[in-house]
């Protein structure tokens, strides 16, 4: 005979009223958790994939698993993003590391606590015309490529002496030119595709998702990837770092940790970081469709780093370019690349 379980009206009652009970207690709990946390800023310098790791870190919760809580901003520019964090009004800067050389060198109190990248993710997007002429590729030999830098006309930059400048003198002198001969126009980051794409400029260097939009349309092509890897001085180079105020690192390492995970997961398990990626904000199908999502992705994948620590090795890397582009421009001021004066790996720990 089949044994049934059958409770009377006011068992089934005071059942149900337990369970709800006990569900409205612990949720609260749980709440209470989450909202204990304590809050952190962080702002990145723009709105680019070279901050993926930052940005999957958001999208899977990594910040609240490590015990904090993060609000990610855009601060609209290295600059702003350096002097929100020297003023307190955001509590991190994720921006270049050349930037940081500069800022230490005008007294400010910053020091670098984690690495998002392992090379210099611009790219360098060339008219899709002058490109087809010179029947050149990703794939031609780089010394073909760079030669063709030193033949361009009007280069596209964000302002004067940002590294969006900086690394065409770099590259052209690499490549035997003669950078002082190089015209540049001066439009802002968002402005560049579009004059690319109406013929204003003939190149310009960015980090993706910017050029992989021209590519896309057919208007411009990617034709140096700088986040390959292709040139060993910006190779295993740390170029967006996590920046803040020592004190405030001390009370808050948990950042370097999360962000850290977030670049890891590249390699541990892509299709997860590459959903995560996909599903953020600033990189979701309303911001940018498929074609170019997976253009920048795989593009940028190389850049990432298997964890978020540092080496002497790197940060002199960071010198040498910061010199040889003229980012810096007394030589003879630039501070050490050993550990404890720019940057520190005693909050990022190991990786797995």
């Amino acid at each position: 005979m089949e044994r049934k379980m059958i409770l009377s009206r006011p068992a089934s009652v005071t059942l149900v009223c337990f369970l709800a009970t006990t569900f409205l207690l612990a949720t609260p709990s749980r709440s209470r958790a989450q909202k204990d946390l304590p809050e952190v800023t962080v702002a990145t310098a723009v709105s680019v994939l070279a901050f993926a790791a930052v940005w999957v870190a958001e999208q899977l919760k990594y910040f609240e698993e490590e015990g904090v809580r993060a609000k990610i901003t855009v601060a609209g520019g290295g600059s702003p993003c350096l002097a929100a964090v020297v003023g307190r009004s955001v509590n991190f800067c994720a921006s270049s590391s050349e930037g940081l050389i500069l800022a230490r060198l005008e007294g400010a109190p910053l020091v670098a606590i984690q690495a998002h990248n392992r090379a210099i993710t611009l790219g360098i997007t060339v008219r899709k015309e002058i490109v087809d002429k010179s029947r050149l590729t990703r794939e031609s030999p780089l010394a073909e490529r760079l030669k063709l830098l030193t033949q361009l006309g009007t280069i596209g930059a964000t302002s004067p002496g940002a590294v969006s400048e900086q690394i065409f003198k770099f590259l052209v002198l690499k490549a035997g030119g003669n950078p002082d001969r190089l015209k540049f126009a001066y439009l802002g980051g968002a402005e560049l595709p579009a004059a690319l794409m109406n013929n204003i400029i003939d190149t310009f260097a960015q980090s993706p998702p910017g050029p992989e939009t021209t590519e896309a349309q057919g208007k411009g092509y990617v034709l140096i990837a700088l986040s390959r890897g292709e040139m060993p001085e910006l190779r295993d180079y740390p170029y967006e770092v996590l920046m803040a105020r020592p004190d405030f690192a001390e009370k808050n390492p948990q950042l370097a940790r999360a962000i850290s995970r977030g670049g890891a997961l590249f390699y541990s398990n892509p299709q997860a970081a590459r959903a995560a990626l996909r599903a953020h904000r600033f990189s979701n199908l309303q911001r940018m469709n498929d074609a170019v999502f997976e253009l920048s992705l795989s593009l940028i994948k190389d850049a990432m780093p298997k964890w978020g620590d540092m080496t002497e090795e790197g940060w002199q890397k960071v010198l040498n370019f910061s010199i040889g582009a003229g980012i810096l421009k007394e030589p003879s001021k630039a501070p050490s690349a050993k550990e404890g004066i720019l940057w520190t790996n005693k909050y990022v720990g190991k990786g797995p």
